[in-house]
């Protein structure tokens, strides 16, 4: 089985995209970032197009037989692709315990996700741009305390230490200037 150069150029092309939306760590994405996806899509579109019509081409003239693998590769790179966009913080091994969120208008909001292995996500939009901070938490009597991986200097949303309201289902932060984040 003979790999060809053209299906390594269009595995390689696949691939690049996926540095704006595969996240390890603390980002924020913005439209620009979901351009740029946008634009290296659009070449992985072209580069299959060409390949198939060569490969076309060359079933045309009888020097080659039908080949799937372009079309499998991009296949693959269009699903990925639609999880990866759709679906950016899903966390297949892990499972949700609390959302609370807070909601200040129609283009601002702000999102705290608990997990079932102590870890969490803070996660704010503000009009054209998502940013996500993940940290741990410990819940000690009726207090919550976060720590995040990289911390927030003079934020104006979150705190460290929120008090858990289990009747009302609902995180009163220990400072009172900082909104208060209800259960979904």
């Amino acid at each position: 089985m003979k790999i060809r150069k053209r299906y390594i150029l269009l595995i390689i092309l696949s691939i690049l995209p996926f540095y704006k939306i595969i996240h390890f760590d603390d980002y924020c994405i913005n439209d620009v970032d979901y351009l740029l996806i946008a634009f290296l899509s659009i070449i992985v579109l072209v580069t299959f197009l060409a390949i198939l019509f060569y490969n076309l081409y060359l079933i045309s003239i009888h020097r080659e037989l039908f080949n799937y693998r372009p079309l499998l590769i991009f296949v693959v790179f269009a699903i990925a692709l639609y999880f990866g966009i759709n679906y950016p913080d899903y966390k297949p091994f892990k499972s949700l315990d609390y959302k609370f969120s807070h909601k200040k208008n129609s283009k601002y909001a702000a999102n705290i996700i608990l997990y079932n292995d102590n870890s969490f996500i803070i996660k704010t939009k503000i009009t054209t741009e998502s940013c996500t901070q993940n940290g741990n938490y410990i819940f000690k009597n009726d207090s919550l305390f976060l720590k995040l991986k990289h911390p927030l200097k003079n934020s104006e949303i979150f705190d460290s230490v929120y008090f858990f309201n289990k009747n009302q289902q609902k995180l009163i932060p220990k400072s009172q200037k900082l909104p208060v984040f209800r259960s979904n």
